[in-house]
């Protein structure tokens, strides 16, 4: 089994850090990484050797050793009350990042302090455990005399899809002795939304169902109408006078009208599966985390182009947004993806009912499946008979549950997305 060891950096919160059960462990760690600097680690050594030599000896210089030490320590905790920076601190960066991608954070540092000849640092708070810094120890800021300010870079390299809390920065010295850190800390809780890695898609061939949304454009966005200009014919009781064409009327003398055509979008639904069982290998999760990826590509293609997409996804909270034109945008999609999670029930409970209830306006539905089981094939049956078009993209390793080859028929089956596949590029679905 492999061992999750904590992270030496002072950046880390050790309450996220899984390897630490109790509070009086994450409190002597924070002190190791985060109070005491390089130096003053090395230095705790021979303060821990004499205190336990004084105390299981006899002799009284093991005692005026570790006094002196002591003595040493606490000059060193004055100095750190005393010499805190004394800066102003602002931090920018993007509320929204890549799985695996490193966010840029631009920290600019005002000194207010008279003392300027104090190497200060500048370091995240108290980062997540799924979010590492780089540099781990921070970025050197130059000296800077009263008044002055500086501008320096820190990365936080994003591990995993979630939504996280960013809780601030801090600035902080050695000085005055180098054994513990003086700081200030610049609290400011953020959210940071770590949304899934995926490949764009070059193309997509979608089942069409038998029906379309109506309404067209006038109901997918308010920003104005849009019809496509058929021709030209004659005027008939009932037309509108804002559509005579005066030129055409003026040249044949007799009324003519433009004639046009609303324009209708498909809409297509795309259904997450989150159905991972209690205790399942770590294969199952690693199936999960694709197949949010892989709705996450499906998404982005479909904000490509002219179709409405209505997302369904039930993890321990049901997940619906409709998506297209002016309703919502890419970004409100990768959100969802990036909070959905794992689900140990049957999902289809939740989502049938309230899929049902747009159902008689959606045309095609992609299923994202992890398995091919009884459930999954019954609840495909009763969209295929109600007249959609479905597309099911089954991502797995393995064997499924039933062979889905003998319901290829009814639905329209695309390739099984394996790691491999993920890994160099997901291929036309």
């Amino acid at each position: 089994m492999q061992l999750d060891f904590p992270s030496f950096s002072p950046c880390k919160d050790p309450a996220g850090l899984p390897t630490l059960k109790t509070g009086t462990a994450r409190f002597f760690w924070r002190i190791f990484t985060q109070h005491l600097t390089e130096a003053g680690r090395w230095f705790a050594i021979p303060t821990g050797v004499f205190g336990v030599y004084g105390a299981l000896s006899m002799m009284i210089q093991g005692y005026v050793v570790f006094c002196y030490l002591i003595a040493l320590w606490m000059l060193a905790f004055v100095g750190m009350l005393i010499f805190r920076p004394r800066v102003r601190l602002s931090a920018f960066y993007a509320p929204r990042v890549c799985t695996g991608e490193t966010m840029p954070v631009d920290i600019e540092v005002e000194q207010l302090g008279r003392l300027s000849q104090i190497e200060l640092f500048a370091l995240a708070h108290r980062l997540p455990y799924e979010v590492d810094a780089q540099p781990s120890d921070g970025v050197a800021l130059p000296l800077l005399r009263r008044g002055q300010s500086s501008r320096v870079r820190l990365g936080l390299k994003c591990n995993k899809r979630g939504i996280y809390k960013l809780r601030g920065f801090r600035v902080e010295s050695g000085f005055p002795f180098g054994l513990l850190r003086s700081r200030r800390v610049f609290a400011q809780d953020t959210a940071l939304i770590v949304y899934p890695r995926f490949q764009p898609l070059g193309r997509m061939e979608l089942p069409v169902g038998v029906k379309h949304h109506p309404g067209g454009v006038l109901l997918a966005s308010t920003l104005g109408e849009s019809f496509e200009f058929i021709g030209n014919r004659e005027y008939r009781d009932g037309d509108s006078i804002r559509d005579i064409d005066w030129r055409a009327t003026a040249r044949l003398d007799r009324p003519i009208v433009r004639e046009y055509r609303e324009e209708y979008f498909m809409r297509v639904a795309v259904v997450l599966d989150t159905h991972v069982p209690a205790k399942s290998p770590a294969a199952l999760h690693d199936a999960f985390e694709r197949a949010v990826s892989v709705t996450a590509s499906v998404a982005d293609y479909m904000a490509r182009q002219d179709y409405l997409v209505d997302v369904f996804a039930a993890g321990p909270k049901l997940y619906h947004l409709t998506a297209g034109r002016s309703l919502a945008y890419l970004d409100q999609i990768l959100d969802i993806l990036a909070a959905v999670d794992e689900n140990p029930d049957e999902p289809f409970a939740v989502i049938e009912p309230e899929l049902m209830q747009s159902l008689a306006q959606i045309t095609t539905v992609i299923c994202v499946f992890m398995d091919w089981s009884e459930s999954r094939r019954v609840f495909v049956r009763k969209l295929a008979m109600m007249g959609c078009g479905v597309r099911v993209i089954l991502v797995r390793d393995g064997k499924c549950t039933l062979d889905p080859a003998a319901d290829i028929d009814v639905i329209g089956m695309a390739p099984t997305v394996t790691k491999e596949m993920f890994d160099t590029g997901l291929e036309a679905l």
